[in-house]
């Protein structure tokens, strides 16, 4: 059991804090147990002093590769604002201690372009090294890598790019699935490490949202949770084989103690090789026949409209959501938000790569990036997350640039999408089932999923750092106390 002494109480108003009185707060079977203004210890029961202390809900990151986050951390970074041409990576990369692969993560051509094996081979020739481009869609590697991996055996793989000789480049496009699978990483990688981070962060809960979660995946976690490696709940999207899993489960979920979940079918878009119209129809009608949500990945234009279309011919279904939505334009406003999907998005890409997009984007098309109050002013709801390891997986982060839209230079983009402090924490606090739904609230015989500030929020929402996080509590378990 656990006693919070004189804590704010925060359901998701400014108002909350108006006034001077503070709440105490009792755990205890994993839930909410007692609200009230002065409780009594009892015998065994944690006490706590939050000594006025903002207790928010447990914040919730609606998009987040937990896995690729895990190994990212064991990784070298290859990109920006870290590395910044090519001296620097070639530099970085042979000064990479240790033997064995080298693994980089967040490369980004304005670094030296679109890696070829050859180019690598100049940095590193004895050591196998893979790169993965910071969307997540490429791996790039070098001869020594190619060669254990037995690219020019697999050529005939999709995603195996080849050149006019019919020799393997080194690019493998979308072929995280593979390439896990050749080097048989997933049961090495120490999760604990990164879910502690995440507990730093106030974060209580996430959806794991790889597109090629399975039934194996389910089991991975399980194992992982069941150990204590793990302490956020998971709420696991994926493949076909999750929804027989959770057979005949209702859509969207109850309010749960369950530390494991069955999550959403994830599909995946690139405009440049789109599907069948038809068959992605009946896919997603089949999903929803068996009561599960689909979410659709859309970080283009092309990508969204194709979506909607087929989210339209397919019928509604409570919780399909939009993942993304890095571009939404006026023109997809109306149909969005008759579609009644949810947009989960990612603001911490303005203030991670907002000076790249202003170089990269049409400038007509820049307003449109990972909007959020033009698509709550919609009506359309809008849940945040930071796709970590592709962004930083500090939700502060994304928080802070919900509000302030600044790019790394400072500069703002995308000004009118700015949101109050009060807005931008909602995004991170509505229900892991209900991205965008009504905060999640302090109340009596509440799933007991608390972030602790150590200062009142009218202090806080004017720094929307992690560093102001003092305890997070997991179904009345603390998981993280500074």
């Amino acid at each position: 059991m656990i006693l919070i002494k004189q804590a704010e109480v925060y359901c998701g108003r400014r108002s909350d804090f108006n006034g001077p009185q503070l709440t105490d707060v009792r755990c205890a079977g994993g839930r909410i147990v007692a609200i009230d203004k002065n409780l009594d210890p009892l015998d065994g029961e944690i006490v706590i002093e939050a000594n006025g202390g903002a207790l928010l809900p447990g914040l919730h990151d609606h998009h987040i590769h937990l896995m690729a986050l895990t190994a990212a951390g064991q990784s070298l970074i290859c990109g920006p604002p870290a590395v910044n041409s090519g001296e620097q990576l070639g530099n970085a990369l042979q000064g990479c201690g240790g033997s064995g692969w080298i693994r980089g993560v967040a490369y980004h051509e304005s670094v030296a372009g679109m890696l070829h094996r050859k180019q690598l081979d100049e940095w590193v020739v004895n050591r196998p090294l893979r790169i993965q481009h910071r969307s997540g869609k490429m791996w790039f590697v070098n001869s020594l890598a190619a060669k254990l991996l037995k690219l020019s055996e697999n050529r005939h793989l999709d995603g195996i790019e080849v050149d006019d000789d019919n020799e393997p480049t080194g690019r493998l496009f979308r072929m995280d699935e593979w390439l896990r699978g050749q080097l048989n990483r997933a049961e090495t990688l120490d999760v604990k490490a990164t879910s502690s981070l995440l507990a730093s962060f106030g974060v209580t809960s996430v959806t794991d949202a790889t597109v090629n979660n399975n039934d194996a995946t389910w089991n991975f976690y399980q194992k992982k949770i069941d150990s204590g490696e793990v302490l956020q709940r998971v709420l696991l999207m994926g493949d076909e084989s999750l929804i027989s899993i959770a057979s005949g489960a209702n859509w969207p979920l109850a309010e749960t103690t369950k530390l494991l979940e069955r999550g959403i079918l994830k599909i995946l878009l690139d405009d440049a090789a789109l599907p069948d119209f038809y068959q992605l129809t009946q896919r997603i009608v089949r999903a929803h026949e068996l009561q599960c949500a689909v979410a659709i990945h859309c970080v283009t234009t092309v990508e969204l409209v194709f979506a909607l279309a087929v989210c339209e011919e397919a019928g509604h279904f409570p919780g399909d959501r939009i993942e993304h939505g890095s571009v939404v334009d006026d023109s997809a406003l109306e149909v969005l938000y008759r579609s009644g999907m949810t947009v989960v998005t990612q603001p911490n890409f303005i203030a991670e790569r907002g000076d790249q997009y202003a170089i990269d984007v049409d400038t007509a098309q820049q307003p449109f990036l990972y909007r959020v109050k033009t698509l709550l002013d919609a009506g359309i709801p809008v849940g945040g997350s930071t796709d970590a390891p592709y962004g930083n997986p500090d939700p502060w982060c994304s928080i802070n640039a919900a509000v302030h839209r600044k790019t790394p230079t400072g500069a703002k983009l995308g000004e009118l999408e700015c949101v109050s402090p009060e807005q931008a924490l909602r995004l991170f606090t509505s229900p892991a089932s209900n991205p965008g739904g009504p905060m999640v609230p302090t109340i009596m015989g509440a799933v007991a999923d608390l972030c602790l500030l150590d200062r009142p929020w009218r202090e806080a929402r004017l720094r929307l750092q992690h560093e102001d996080v003092k305890m997070t509590v997991r179904g009345g378990e603390i998981i993280y106390r500074s």
